[in-house]
């Protein structure tokens, strides 16, 4: 199947994603149609909860009002549970960056694959640290109630009891473990390389650097395929984090660095003081669209988006993906 699939979104979709109908429109969920021609409305809500509720074995896109980094932008999720039929997960594949293009990319802050609702647990708790500041005593409450129960949903995932850093303190805006370089700050280390790999170490707890290396072209970026893993990628003056977590991840794997993906973003932005230019959720290494990295600098950042904006039903042949580091 081609890069294209040549499904687009209804206009309905479209619209209502530009100019909400109401501001209790939380979140909106899409669905490719039967006959494979369209991507359309299938619901509208209010929390993020109803959604992780509603979630069932067929797949879904997901569009959530406000990322923290923009109240503005949407967090666009693409559903997919590995149950799926091979057929549907190569339409959503097929289809995904065809409708970011016509929504707008200015439009899109974050982008996350999920496979399996304990993933949208993470995100669910994440929203939750967002905005508990402004609820009530009774919410608070409820929410907490919400926390325990999905953490117990969990455990079954963890027969020997023992607590790994995404079921402590519950808040995945900070981080319950520590960050090892090894050879000095993040920040330092990114004025000798313009590319670091980090993974988690599960028995120490740690995020530790993987791999570390000097690329001149988004091209021969080097992404690993054989788990999870946080990518920074200087181009010029902005950088790029990538969170990739390839097909076949096992499902601790996949919940620990979900839920630890919020911390580590905020760590880097308040001690070491990163400014990410775009924040990137992918599955498999070559579904990373390139393009997406081309820019080096704010000016061209922002010409990008404009021109996505001005013309988001125009298609593009996507590059290649990065090379994929094969299990020796």
């Amino acid at each position: 199947m081609s890069n294209q699939s040549g499904i687009i979104a209804d206009q309905s979709l479209l619209d209502l994603l530009s100019n909400p109908d109401s501001n209790e429109i939380f979140a909106v969920t899409a669905q490719i149609s039967k006959d494979a021609t369209a991507v359309q409305i299938n619901a509208k809500y209010n929390s993020i909860g109803q959604i992780l509720n509603d979630l069932a074995d067929e797949p879904l896109y997901i569009f959530i009002r406000g990322t923290l980094e923009d109240p503005e932008q949407y967090h666009f999720i693409s559903y997919v549970p590995d149950n799926s039929p091979v057929r549907s997960k190569m339409l959503y594949a097929a289809t995904k960056n065809t409708l970011v293009r016509q929504i707008g990319t200015s439009s899109i802050g974050r982008q996350s694959l999920l496979t399996d609702t304990s993933e949208l647990v993470a995100l669910v708790e994440e929203r939750n640290a967002q905005e508990v500041s402004v609820l009530t005593e009774s919410e608070k409450a409820d929410i907490e109630i919400t926390q325990q129960q999905q953490r117990l949903k969990s455990c079954e995932y963890y027969p020997n009891g023992r607590k790994l850093v995404s079921q402590t303190d519950g808040v995945p805006k900070s981080l319950a473990f520590q960050v090892k370089t090894g050879d000095g700050s993040i920040a330092e280390l990114m004025k000798s390389y313009n590319v670091i790999s980090f993974r988690i170490d599960l028995t120490s707890e740690l995020i530790q650097v993987a791999a570390k290396d000097n690329i001149d072209s988004p091209r021969k970026l080097e992404i690993s395929e054989d788990g999870p893993s946080y990518v920074i990628y200087r181009n010029g003056s902005l950088y790029y984090f990538i969170y990739c977590c390839p097909s076949g991840s096992k499902v601790k794997d996949r919940m620990v660095y979900a839920s630890n993906r919020a911390g580590f973003i905020k760590h880097l932005k308040d001690e070491d003081h990163i400014e990410l230019a775009r924040i990137i959720e992918i599955g498999d290494p070559q579904e990373l669209e390139l393009s997406s990295l081309s820019s080096s600098n704010l000016e061209e950042l922002a010409a990008e988006d404009a021109q996505s904006k001005a013309a988001p039903d125009i298609k593009f042949s996507k590059p290649k993906g990065p090379t994929r580091k094969r299990r020796t």
